[in-house]
């Protein structure tokens, strides 16, 4: 059991309580993810299962859509609903929505949470958030936004407004950041009240699995070689078998294109990934997922 799983995260589980569960599930511990999920965010989560976790670096850039739920008139210390109230402000009327939200489109430079698993000086910046530590001079970081679009009306109740956008964005957007961002351009205090993640990669929610389908055997495993259809393929021939099996470096003369490789057999099983050797006309080996035959 070698690949990717799709699941579809439920409310209230961790990203590592549902690799806890998995493993439980699956029998094995050769379990990771790409792309964490906040406990109260659900959508799909890309699970490497086996050898399928030594792919997981190939999907870390990966571009992700999310549709989430802005609260306008309060924000939080998390950013989310899950944290302490900061700030409120009564909500009249919100103008220029459309405007607002449609002017994060394209290069975002947008400071993480600090209620978020990002490392700074060696500690995740929960640490310090849990202990009352504030960070002033977390580095920024510059996400593009591809798409983003309000996609239903806005709802006022209880002098706060609320509504739900879809965002299409590179990899490493906080969302909760996001909505925090929308409201200050509103002029509210802000966070995000629901998140969902929709596809992560070319991996939608819509095809994966439920942690009962899972657990009642209701799923399928995608192969290595699919998992990575974004990347070059060489089908091989016997004559370089030796080559992988030892990890050796191939000839360019085999190769279409000399960026990174997925090399697989006539079955269109991975057998390795090569890439372009820095300083010789050849293919170098990167990684190596044919089992070694003496």
């Amino acid at each position: 059991m070698d690949g990717i799983l799709l699941v579809n995260k439920p409310k209230g589980y961790t990203s590592h309580d549902v690799i806890s569960v998995l493993r439980g599930i699956l029998k094995t511990r050769k379990l990771g993810h790409t792309g964490t999920l906040d406990p109260d965010a659900t959508g799909v989560l890309v699970v490497g299962v086996n050898k399928g976790t030594k792919i997981m670096k190939y999907l870390n850039n990966d571009e992700k859509v999310y549709q989430a739920k802005v609260l306008i008139g309060q924000s939080t210390d998390t950013l989310d609903k899950t944290g302490e109230v900061l700030k409120e402000k009564k909500v009249e009327e919100l103008v220029d929505v459309d405007q607002v939200v449609d002017s994060f489109k394209g290069s975002y430079t947008q400071t993480p949470p600090m209620y978020s698993a990002v490392k700074y000086q060696g500690k995740r910046l929960y640490e310090y958030a849990r202990k009352g530590i504030t960070i002033d001079n977390i580095p920024s970081r510059v996400i593009e936004i591809f798409d983003i679009k309000r996609i239903n009306d806005i709802i006022y109740a209880d002098g706060f407004a609320s509504f739900d956008y879809y965002v299409h964005s590179s990899k490493g957007l906080y969302v909760r950041t996001l909505s925090y961002d929308i409201g200050q351009k509103l002029g509210y205090p802000s966070h995000n009240s629901e998140l969902h993640r929709l596809q992560a990669g070319k991996f939608k929610v819509e095809d994966s699995y439920t942690l009962k389908q899972i657990e009642d055997g209701d799923y399928q495993i995608i192969s290595l070689s699919n998992a990575l259809s974004h990347l070059n393929k060489l089908v091989v021939t016997e004559e370089l078998m030796h080559h992988i099996n030892n990890g050796m470096a191939i000839s360019l003369k085999y190769f279409k294109d000399y960026s990174l490789t997925r090399l697989v057999d006539q079955d269109d099983n991975l057998l390795a990934i090569y890439d372009k050797h820095p300083s010789e006309p050849k293919m170098k080996a990167i990684n190596v997922f044919l089992e070694k035959v003496d």
